[in-house]
């Protein structure tokens, strides 16, 4: 009875630490955030760069729209940085953005 007694208190407290002990982010989660976040990235400077013709060609309505998908970019980057912060990540945004500018400076 005693044995019984013991095992089932040495489960209690095994589950009890394995209940507190966070989730570690996996590697693969942590690169699919950086993915996302230099994509979201990627999409908001093209879209600046379309505004600006689109300014420079006289077409209001298509700025305007342009300005919708740069404000929607920005709200994603924001998400996807404070899901990257989450997992570790330091700095989400400078690293991604130093991401991109090597792999530019490769290709």
């Amino acid at each position: 009875m005693k044995k019984i007694a013991l095992f089932i208190l040495g489960a209690l407290l095994t589950a009890g630490a394995f209940a507190q002990t966070p989730t570690t982010a996996t590697a693969a989660d942590k690169k699919a955030d950086m993915k996302d976040l230099r994509k979201d990235i990627r999409d908001e400077r093209k879209d600046k760069r379309e505004r600006k013709a689109a300014i420079k060609s006289g077409d209001a309505a298509a700025a305007k729209a342009e300005t919708k998908d740069i404000r929607a970019d920005k709200k994603d980057i924001k998400a996807d940085a404070k899901d990257a912060k989450a997992d570790g990540i330091k700095h989400p945004v400078r690293r991604a953005d130093r991401q991109i500018a090597r792999h530019n400076r490769r290709h």
